[in-house]
């Protein structure tokens, strides 16, 4: 009923952004699945095209309409390095991401307690239940808007609690996050291995 209500009274830019559960947030998680799986795709091709092909020798002060050699050689190397960089900026928008919750430590209870916080956080892996969270974002919303089936499930006034088997918990979110998790995982293994070999 709120989204209903201000989706008829908001202007588009507002809508998308007008809190943590906004219509934006959903789609940006839509958006962040569907790039990391094209990523690590075109890594994976890539790496086995530059494993089998002959690489160029590659000068950027050279025009592109110039000869290349070895003849018969591919360049791909501005595309090594185009995915260089775009990893290397994956792994700069995580740790910046860290910035709020380690600065706020420092400021109310020192470096110490900051540089705690910041290993405790790695240790117990809470940047993977936040991915973990992000896929099943996007996959129920990407599920809803495909196939429908989403509708208001009133949980009253209490906590909205249930203990469910493992086995039920495994079957719901294994498709959505556990089965993607793993073959982009064996993915990215088999690009860097034909990278590296």
């Amino acid at each position: 009923r709120e989204y209903f209500y201000l989706g008829t009274q908001l202007p588009l830019d507002r809508f998308l952004s007008f809190y943590y559960g906004h219509p934006g947030f959903h789609i940006n998680n839509l958006f962040i699945q569907l790039s990391l799986q094209v990523f690590i795709l075109v890594l994976a091709n890539l790496n086995s095209l530059a494993h089998e092909s002959i690489i160029c020798s590659y000068n950027k002060d050279v025009p592109i309409t110039d000869v290349l050699y070895p003849f018969g050689c591919y360049n791909l190397s501005p595309a090594v390095d185009w995915i260089r960089r775009y990893t290397l900026s994956i792994f700069i928008v995580f740790f910046i991401s860290f910035i709020p919750l380690v600065v706020q430590e420092l400021i109310e209870r020192g470096v110490w307690k900051a540089f705690q916080r910041f290993v405790r956080h790695f240790i117990s892996l809470s940047p993977m239940f936040e991915v973990f969270v992000a896929q099943i974002y996007s996959s129920s919303v990407f599920t809803d808007l495909t196939v429908g089936g989403a509708r208001y499930i009133s949980t009253g006034r209490g906590f909205a609690t249930s203990r469910i088997p493992f086995s039920i918990l495994y079957s719901r979110f294994a498709d959505s996050s556990i089965y993607m998790g793993a073959r982009l995982m064996l993915i990215l293994l088999f690009g860097t291995v034909s990278h590296w070999q």
